[in-house]
């Protein structure tokens, strides 16, 4: 309905349109963020590979919680990218990098959503449009695109080594280009769906199954995404630990 109404209202010159303020460095209350991820720290990472990095709201808060490792912060689009750069410059542990992860290198057409944090190589689903009205439009952009294995290649990992996949349903692209890497992470943060929000994207069951054959151990999620019109989860953030 809310989708319908705001087509009717663009047909008139006018839109329905989401406030999303500019995500402020330490947005985050430090006392929960202690108790969120305080069984993270027996881990002790000491390189982070943040992929899917918006303006770094995930990078933030591993900085916080791991101050002196190393975290490789991936985006492509070169606005929210300028964001990344500017709330770290003075944080040297933080290192953007202005490119997409994928299975192969190149340059590739990408869905810049007029909410950056649902843009993707991907087109939208019904079921995502219909649930976020204020992440529908997007305008296509080229972006430069590489595997994450070439991606690290001139790059130090010291190992205990976290991976964070948020890529708006080309986790398993990712995953394909970046298999070496990944199994020497000793945990990863994906994001799965349970419906398809994207085209053509893996949903939970094939994601779980990749991680498992990589071997690594499905142990909960962090985080869930839920329908504001029924309540059903739609998407959560998938924790996996390799397995001894």
């Amino acid at each position: 309905m809310r989708l319908f109404i705001r087509k009717l209202l663009q047909k008139v010159g006018y839109d329905i349109v989401k406030y999303h303020p500019k995500y402020k460095m330490g947005d985050f209350d430090t006392q929960n963020l202690e108790g969120e991820f305080k069984w993270l720290k027996e881990f002790d990472f000491k390189t982070i590979l943040d992929i899917g990095a918006n303006e770094g709201q995930f990078a933030d808060k591993m900085h916080a919680v791991f101050p002196s490792a190393t975290i490789y912060s991936f985006e492509p689009i070169p606005e929210t990218f300028s964001i990344l750069q500017k709330n770290f410059e003075k944080i040297p542990q933080i290192k953007p990098v202005n490119l997409a992860i994928g299975d192969v290198p190149g340059e590739i057409e990408f869905n810049k959503n007029e909410s950056t944090a649902s843009s993707s190589f991907l087109e939208m689903t019904s079921q995502h449009t219909d649930n976020f009205y204020f992440a529908v439009e997007t305008v296509p952009i080229k972006v430069k695109v590489e595997s994450l294995e070439n991606a690290m290649k001139d790059k130090s990992i010291v190992f205990p080594l976290l991976i964070k996949i948020d890529v708006q349903g080309f986790e398993e692209k990712v995953i394909k280009g970046g298999m070496e890497v990944i199994k020497k992470a000793d945990l990863v943060f994906c994001e799965v769906s349970f419906v398809e929000l994207y085209k053509g994207q893996s949903l939970f069951e094939k994601t779980f199954q990749t991680f498992k054959d990589l071997g690594f151990v499905y142990v909960g999620s962090i985080e869930q995404l839920r329908s504001p019109g029924t309540n059903h989860i739609l998407q959560a953030d998938a924790i996996f630990i390799k397995s001894k």
